[in-house]
């Protein structure tokens, strides 16, 4: 069988079905699980959590998303997303942009009617 989001083969037994369309794993956790970037509750615990452990509040994904903005002083996302191709799927480099946001370490702007990520200061 095969996903209807991004094609990739499901082993019998391992279909996940949503809205009448059969997914992979990773397809229908990322139907249920979009990426939230206004969420105050979260918000509150990633800079609570960021404030008792600076030294460990960061994934190796985030720490990447943060280099990257730091070198190209900020991107739109589909550069930012073509950056970290080889480093993780465009779903999961949202969660971890919307992370990021929440802990105050990114800001997400306009810029000439575009979005724009950058590291905050």
């Amino acid at each position: 069988m095969e996903c209807r989001k991004c094609n990739a083969l499901i082993p019998q037994g391992e279909e996940r079905e949503h809205n009448k369309e059969i997914l992979c794993e990773d397809c229908y956790i990322d139907v249920l699980s979009p990426a939230a970037f206004c969420d105050p509750w979260a918000t509150y615990n990633a800079e609570s959590f960021n404030k008792r452990n600076p030294e460990t509040a960061f994934t190796d994904s985030q720490l990447k998303i943060l280099n990257t903005l730091k070198e190209s002083g900020g991107l739109d996302p589909d550069g930012l997303a073509d950056r970290l191709t080889d480093h993780m799927s465009r779903q999961d480099g949202e969660r971890e942009c919307a992370a990021l946001h929440r802990m105050g370490k990114i800001s997400i702007e306009s810029k000439n009617g575009s979005v724009f990520i950058c590291v905050k200061h």
